[in-house]
């Protein structure tokens, strides 16, 4: 079984709710820096959990990052694991 990080659970979550988000915002989101988001990204997308989609209409190429709805999934899982531990504190 393999697990999700906290970087890349930091990803989906900031994702969701987003339709599109760019990477410099979602560094800004998860209060992280370049290296590990990249990080992240590359996981998640080989796990099918997010997208890359770049706009090539206008200057300069925006690159942006989406949840598959797959990844809607999890991260609604995480949010419910998430609640539960509140609750229960």
């Amino acid at each position: 079984m393999e697990y999700l990080t906290e970087m890349q659970q930091r990803v989906l979550l900031a994702l969701y709710g987003n339709d599109k988000v760019t990477l410099r915002k979602l560094i800004e989101l998860t209060k992280s820096s370049t290296a590990p988001v990249n990080n992240a990204i590359k996981i998640l997308k080989e796990r099918r959990l997010v997208e890359e989609i770049e706009e090539t209409r206008g200057f300069p190429k925006r690159r942006y990052i989406k949840l598959t709805e797959k990844g809607k999934r999890v991260v609604e899982k995480l949010k419910e694991l998430y609640s539960l531990i509140e609750d229960n504190s």
